[in-house]
This record gives C-alpha cells, structure tokens and sequence, in this order.
C-alpha cells in the first residue's frame, strides 16, 4: 500500500511561502528602519545647514523705514523675530539695537548648560545666581561659608548663558561675520566684554521684570553676599530667578 504524501508536500510548500514572506517582511522592515535614520540625519544636517545660512536666517537686522522710505530708528519695546525667536527692543543707536530675549530661558535650555557642569541650581524656569554650598569656580567665595561679593565673571548665569549662546548656530553665524557686537559693560566690580549677557540696572534701566536677575553691584552683610534688584531691594544669591539674555545686533547695510 502506497503513503500518500501528497499532503505533506502541501503543508512544507505552505510552511516555505510562510518562511519567505517573513524573510521578505523583516528585510522590508530593516530597509524602512534604516531609510528613517538615514532621513533623520539627512533632517539634521539639512537644518544645521539653514541655520548657518544668511538668507534664510539673516544675521544682521533690517533697516526701518517710514512711508517716505527714510530710515528710522526702532522704539523700545518693539517687537522682532531674530535668531529663530522673539526679542524685544532696549534701544537703537542707528546702526546697531540691542535686544532682550522676551522670554526666560527654558528648564531645558537651563539644564542643558548646569548638566555640563553637574550643577544643581535650577528650579522649573529659574536658577540660582550662585550656589549656597562652596565651589570655587562659581561666584566668589572668601572661604567655604563666605561669599565675596557678587560677580558675573563666575557666577551660573553667566555660565548658562554663554552656553545658549554657543548652542544657537545662527548667533554664531552672527559673531563669524561681524553683525553679532561685542558688549562693554560692568558687573559692579569687573570690567567685561563679551556678546552676550543678562540685562543691567545701569545700562537697561528700562528693562522691569521682577522674574530675572540683572547685573548689579553686590553687598556683604554677616557674612552673606546679596546684589541690588533694580537698584531698589536687596536679593540673596539663594533666590532662585529666570535669565533672559541681551545681545547688540548690527544693522544691515
């Protein structure tokens, strides 16, 4: 008596075509997976490159004109795009106008600079000026429970925002040709210079926000350093403020 296998070889011809439609499948899905990753770079490379470019974000701010085309100067507390996000106009010289961010930085924009310095001085929006435990490099300390005076040379805002800075590819496009001007200004008790930094009582008098920390002179009293807010009150280093960073931007030509 003779088997019958015929079944059989219709079940391995069933099981072959199953065998090979998941081999095609998982090679589909291979191919899809490294067509994404390929994009996502492609994406990223292609935007870092924008970025860097003049003509679609220009590096230099567009002369005002009135309606008999003359130029004039923009007011303080004019609004304007710039560097991918809006700034607010503290004053215009004709050639060149200073900005402040109109928003604080982020939590994550806060963190991205602390992380690199595996500092913990951030709450939500907000960030100590220094810290209240002793670490030479930041603020000012005489001694491990005393703070010499405030000073923006060291002190964490400073650090958070030259990190912005250095993290924003069209700001940098900035400083590279020239548009993105250096500062002169004063902590109270240091001569700096640099592109960018909070605002000053002195040089922004008209920049009002309780929320941020400002560049002020600083006191000691028993011990503790405090810097004036507004030059009206006295605020400890143990405040927990938000930043917004001032840059000068040249005109175009």
């Amino acid at each position: 008596m003779k088997k019958n296998n015929k079944g059989f070889i219709a079940i391995s011809l069933i099981y072959s075509f199953f065998l090979v439609f998941l081999l095609i499948l998982l090679m589909v899905l291979n191919e899809y997976a490294q067509n994404r990753i390929l994009l996502n770079d492609v994406k990223e490379e292609t935007q870092l490159y924008l970025d860097s470019l003049a003509e679609f974000n220009p590096v230099s701010i567009p002369r005002k004109k009135d309606a008999n085309g003359n130029n004039i100067n923009y007011a303080s507390g004019e609004e304007m795009v710039y560097a991918s996000d809006i700034w607010v106009v503290i004053s215009d010289t004709g050639n060149e106008v200073k900005l402040i961010l109109k928003r604080m930085l982020t939590a994550e924009e806060l963190n991205k600079a602390l992380v690199t310095q595996n500092i913990n001085a951030r709450r939500n929006n907000t960030v100590l000026m220094c810290l209240n435990t002793y670490r030479t490099t930041i603020c000012n300390y005489t001694n491990n429970v005393t703070y010499n005076y405030y000073t923006w040379s060291n002190s964490i805002a400073k650090i958070i925002v030259d990190h912005w800075l250095e993290s924003n590819a069209i700001l940098q496009k900035a400083i590279a040709t020239n548009y993105l001007k250096e500062q002169n200004f004063t902590d109270g008790h240091t001569s700096i210079k640099g592109y960018i930094r909070i605002p000053s009582t002195t040089l922004d008098p008209q920049v009002i926000d309780s929320n941020i920390w400002y560049l002020t002179a600083g006191t000691r009293n028993n011990g503790i350093s405090y810097i004036t807010n507004r030059q009206t009150s006295f605020i400890s280093h143990t405040t927990y403020k938000g930043l917004r960073p001032v840059i000068v931007v040249k005109k175009s030509s």
